[in-house]
């Protein structure tokens, strides 16, 4: 939405900060053009809009549930998650999952304990190790498919590769993917396995700060895709890249409560914090987010500071400012410096592409600070609906 249907909204008090604010119109344009790009040689995989997505990866027993909430298929589902328990195993079976994820040795024992107690059977998704935690060494999944045979209930599909988010250079997924395509030809000639499907976590980097580049977000992708064209593979390609599907149809809205100066620098307080936005990976206030400022009342006289006359509104100028959060705590600071010229108490900050794990990443729970209300908008013109709101953490920390 525009900054001036923001306004609107918040004067009106149709939306109270602290709030995410989530665009499904910005969505659907953005989900349509990557399919647009990626049709008819990439599929793709994400935990949310099933209908422009080809399956749906859930990483853990919460987000099960979820999808039991929301009656989410489990033929639509991969359940994924780098430490499953039995328990974990026999849940994901019992719904139905189409496809199980295998991290390591003992998630493919897990797993083929169940089938045989069970006889049961299932698709399962070695997923490869890049050094992390995530999936398990070539030579344990060469182990696997190896011995394919001797456990026909377990349907080995492919392989998962994820080797990280926000990656700065395309000349790394290129180098990766022929790896991958590399390593399953030689599964052909070594075993004669026929690979179905890769699936790839591609962690295409978004903009999120001051000097990126805003003009050229799908470039990337789209070489990447004709490079995949290129490789005329007999397995599916399937891409799940979470954060570049997302983050573009949420704003986070937090208003300005407190203004004071420290020696030359003017610092802002506002009514939300770390604990509700940490959308940047960790590297939160580092460097400039790409932000507006809604200018709630109306501009005050050029001056270093000055107070109205109800003495209600106190306004700062200059160009050294620092924002914190409401939190007791030196790391809640959501802007180092930046230049804002006034700011005047009310006036709301407005940090665009938050829509990536910025409602679940933050630590919610410190200091039982409120929960940001969630709204949403399908268009310009509609007011936000309400699905998240007045949820208090200290409940959870009684």
């Amino acid at each position: 939405m525009t900054t001036d249907s923001i306004k609107k909204l918040i004067k009106e008090k149709k939306i109270i900060t602290p709030a995410y604010l989530l665009d499904l119109s910005v969505l659907d344009e953005h989900m349509k053009k990557i399919d647009e790009i990626c049709h008819g040689t990439v599929d793709l995989c994400y935990a949310m809009k099933a209908e422009y997505v080809h399956r749906i990866e859930v990483c853990s027993p919460g987000e099960l549930e979820i999808c039991r909430f929301h009656e989410i298929p489990g033929e639509d589902i991969v359940f994924s998650g780098v430490n499953k328990t039995a328990e974990d195993v026999k849940t994901a079976m019992e719904y139905g999952v189409d496809v199980i994820t295998l991290e390591s040795i003992k998630h493919f024992n897990l797993v083929r304990d169940y089938c045989l107690k069970n006889k049961a059977s299932v698709k399962v998704l070695p997923r490869l190790s890049s050094g992390a935690q995530f999936g398990m060494d070539e030579e344990e999944l060469r182990q696997i498919i190896s011995g394919r045979e001797d456990y026909p209930f377990l349907d080995i599909i492919g392989i998962h590769y994820f080797t990280g988010t926000q990656k700065k250079s395309l000349d790394k997924d290129i180098e990766e993917i022929d790896y991958i395509d590399g390593l399953i030809k030689d599964l052909k000639s070594a075993y004669g396995y026929d690979c179905k499907v890769f699936e790839y976590g591609a962690g295409l980097s978004v903009p999120y700060f001051e000097g990126d580049r805003f003009d050229d977000i799908y470039g990337d992708l789209i070489r990447l895709v004709d490079h995949v064209k290129k490789l005329e593979a007999e397995y599916e390609t399937v891409f799940e890249m979470g954060r570049f599907f997302v983050f573009s149809c949420m704003d986070y809205l937090t208003a300005v409560d407190d203004i004071k100066r420290s020696s030359d620098t003017n610092i802002c307080l506002v009514d939300g914090g770390i604990h509700q936005l940490n959308y940047y990976g960790y590297n939160m206030a580092m460097r400039t987010p790409r932000l507006d400022i809604i200018r709630m009342g109306s501009e005050p006289e050029a001056a270093t500071g000055s107070i109205d006359e109800d003495d209600s509104n106190w306004k700062v100028y200059g160009s050294n400012w620092k924002v914190y959060g409401s939190l007791c705590t030196f790391a809640d600071i959501l802007v180092r410096k930046a230049d804002f010229g006034s700011l005047s108490l009310g006036d709301v900050l407005v940090f665009h592409n938050t829509g990536a794990y910025s409602t679940t990443e933050a630590p919610a729970l410190f200091l039982s600070r409120k929960m940001a209300d969630i709204y949403l908008v399908e268009n310009e013109t509609q007011d936000p609906r309400v699905i998240r709101q007045d949820r208090q953490s200290y409940e959870i920390n009684i």
